[in-house]
């Protein structure tokens, strides 16, 4: 079935058919579920004629003219084409449209007579077929009588059209995305994925809440396989992406043969995977536990590496250190698996690994009850002092995690006695707490600290990401790319530290656009389990909300990296409502300043002076420099209010356009405009002037004339008082 919408692309496919079907007809074609029959029906109905159908199937395929029986009189008794092709002139009158679905099932009488109509039918015939089909429908497309019209998969912005339609509202666009890879753009899979009870209205848009790992839904069912067909399809879904000679080793290289000649393969240098991602869902029945069983034990016997952690759950390992170690890479992206990994672990761990990591696994998964009662257990299995501080690590980060109190897991790990050689150990995990309390200026001393001495490398890779994000906070760009450069070399640190520490200097990159509610809110359906950017993500969907009229009754937690987002969303709050605002935005810039984070603190100061408090917001700059092209943009644009000067403003503007922030370019280009009266288009001649472009080539670049071009740049001058370019490049380069 397909979605019951059009889409740019489909509009325009439809208009095509009909024009065709004004001049010559037309053949549909495309691969299953493509959305053939949907098309037909659409032009059909656009076409104001009187239509009559023909459906071939695989029973009528079998009869001769048994697909075109029902346009047949009762009384014709002699089933040979000239009588059969003199009954079907009488049956299409002038007006009528012969529409043939699924024409690759017609029988070769009814495929040949069908042809011969083609000629005199031409404009009043839609054919949809899958091609190759029958020698006589092959000739529809091959000889020219009909027009083809070969229909694609849908591609991303078409898929996310098709489901906003079809759900009745906006979909978040991880969502749209991920069906559209799942679907790989096809109508009816589409379609299904639609249906799927994993889809959550969510604040108006609509969101996947199920596994991402695979398709609930198959793309259509795998029938016909021999026994060995179906075992190197099950092997291949369980296993994917596989080598060859693995799949073959574990299967059959006969079933393996079968699969790839049925189309179900696909891959490059040696390594397979399904061609389509719902061939998962279609293999689920063939995967009964005992078959499950047994090829998770060939898989992991033949190709025990990466990527078959999740085997591990069907097969007959029992080792809890296997277990343990599967449990820990899988953590971040599938938590859930974690979870199932570890609870098979702790029974057979004498020690407090096993629990400790299933207890990750829940906070990781949001589980805050179930990861304090796995805490419980690994606390009872202590054997040594190593244990002992893994426990303790563990309880703050629980405390920060699913308790959201970071600054009660400070204290708790500065109030922790532990053996010297653990010191950094503590420091550096007191220093991770500390960045998530929102105090960078701490958290960088306490890294600091832990960095002079020779810490191991876990302590050493926590004080690193505390260092990087820090000091991107204290906007001291160049020794935070050091310490990123540093710990992105380091192959015996956690790419976890690597990653947080990217994921904060992105909380502070440019606004390179509006935010979309729907991304915002997406994001923060994702913070949930630890949740380490849920308060920054909180409080961006409450400024965005606010930007989009709508007051919002969310708060950010403690657990928070900026400083004052608090102050920023209460001040936020304060502008939607009409209430004053800008003495909250400059509270929020000085607790910002306080707590060590420079570029949040610009960042306040240029809502404030945004929202009117002008000379206070460049009182509290000064005449500081900044370093961060963000950070230094932001500055210029608060001066430049303050200043109300026209070169000031275009500065400003330029700076803000360099640093990736368009729609704040914009802004202070408006202001500017403004101020000197210049008309948009002058203002485009007189930037490129600016630069030392010729008359000619702005004319060029403009797309008028040399001529217009003189006449806006003497306009230009004459306003803003100048006479030759020269003035120009002062007032804006």
């Amino acid at each position: 079935m397909t979605p019951a919408t059009t889409t740019g692309r489909r509009d325009r496919e439809i208009a095509f058919a009909l024009d065709r079907i004004g001049t010559r007809g037309v053949l549909v074609t495309g691969e299953p579920g493509a959305g053939r029959t949907w098309v037909a029906r659409a032009v059909a109905a656009a076409s104001r004629r009187e239509v009559r159908w023909v459906v071939a199937t695989r029973t009528s395929r079998s009869i001769p003219f048994g697909a075109l029986a029902a346009l047949l009189p009762p009384d014709l008794t002699d089933p040979h084409p000239v009588p059969v092709l003199h009954a079907l002139r009488r049956a299409l009158g002038p007006r009528s449209l012969l529409v043939v679905d699924d024409a690759h099932l017609l029988d070769e009488a009814s495929a040949t007579t069908l042809l011969a109509l083609a000629p005199e039918l031409g404009p009043r015939l839609v054919v949809t077929a899958l091609l190759p089909g029958p020698d006589a429908v092959n000739a529809l497309a091959r000889d020219g009588f009909l027009d083809v019209l070969a229909l694609e998969p849908f591609g991303r912005e078409d898929a996310a059209g098709v489901l906003a339609d079809r759900l009745g509202g906006e979909v978040a666009p991880r969502t749209a995305d991920l069906l559209w890879r799942w679907s790989r753009g096809n109508a009816r899979d589409l379609a299904e994925l639609a249906r799927h009870s994993a889809l959550t209205r969510l604040d108006g848009v609509w969101m996947w809440r199920g596994d991402t790992a695979a398709p609930p839904v198959a793309a259509q069912p795998v029938t016909g396989l021999s026994a060995a067909g179906v075992e190197a399809l099950c092997a291949l879904v369980l296993a994917e992406p596989v080598a060859v000679d693995v799949l073959t080793r574990v299967a059959s290289p006969e079933g393996f043969a079968e699969i790839e000649e049925r189309g179900l393969v696909d891959g490059a240098a040696g390594i397979v995977r399904p061609r389509h991602p719902m061939l998962a869902a279609a293999a689920a029945p063939h995967l009964t536990p005992s078959r499950r069983r047994r090829l998770a034990d060939r898989l992991l016997a033949a190709d025990p590496g990466p990527g078959r952690e999740h085997l591990l759950l069907d097969s007959g390992v029992t080792d809890p250190a296997v277990l343990v170690a599967a449990a820990r890479t899988v953590l971040l992206d599938r938590p859930e698996l974690a979870v199932r990994l570890a609870d098979r672990a702790v029974p057979a761990d004498p020690g407090p690994a096993a629990a400790l990591v299933l207890a990750d696994a829940h906070a990781e998964s949001g589980a805050r009850d179930e990861a304090w009662k796995a805490h419980r257990v690994a606390a009872h299995r202590v054997r040594d002092d190593a244990d002992r501080l893994a426990v303790l690590l563990t309880e703050a980060s629980l405390t920060i995690w699913c308790d959201r109190r970071p600054s009660a897991a400070v204290a708790l790990l500065d109030d922790a006695v532990v053996p010297d050689r653990f010191r950094a150990d503590v420091d550096s995990a007191a220093a991770v707490a500390a960045l998530f309390s929102a105090r960078p200026a701490d958290a960088l001393l306490r890294a600091e600290k832990v960095l002079t001495g020779d810490p191991p490398a876990t302590a050493w890779g926590r004080a690193m990401l505390v260092s990087a994000a820090a000091l991107v906070m204290a906007d001291r760009p160049g020794e935070a790319a050091e310490a990123m450069a540093a710990l992105t070399a380091a192959s015996d640190v956690s790419p976890y530290y690597r990653g947080l520490a990217r994921s904060v200097a992105s909380l502070l990159g440019p606004d390179v656009e509006a935010p979309s509610l729907a991304r915002v809110r997406e994001a923060l359906l994702a913070q949930s389990g630890r949740g380490a950017f849920r308060s920054e993500v909180t409080a961006n969907l409450v400024v965005a909300e606010a930007a989009a009229g709508v007051a919002s009754a969310r708060e950010p937690d403690e657990v928070a990296v900026l400083p004052a987002l608090a102050a920023w969303v209460a001040a936020a709050t304060a502008a939607v409502r009409g209430e004053p605002a800008a003495e909250l935005y400059l509270a929020a810039a000085r607790e910002a300043e306080e707590a060590g984070s420079v570029r949040c603190a610009v960042y306040y100061l240029a809502a404030a002076a945004e929202h009117g408090a002008v000379a206070q917001a460049a009182g509290e700059l000064g005449d500081r420099s900044f370093e961060a092209p963000e950070t230094r943009a932001r500055a210029l644009g608060v001066r430049a209010r303050a200043s109300r000067a026209v070169p000031d403003l275009l500065v400003a503007a330029q700076a803000h356009r360099d640093a990736g922030m368009p729609v704040q370019a914009a802004k202070f280009t408006e202001l500017a405009q403004t101020r000197h009266g210049l008309t948009r288009r002058e203002l485009e001649v007189v930037r490129h002037a600016a630069r030392g472009l010729t008359d000619r080539a702005i004319a060029d670049a403009l797309v008028v004339s040399v001529r217009t071009v003189e006449s806006h740049l003497a306009a230009a001058y004459r306003k803003l008082a100048i006479t030759s370019r020269q003035g120009l490049a002062g007032l804006f380069t």
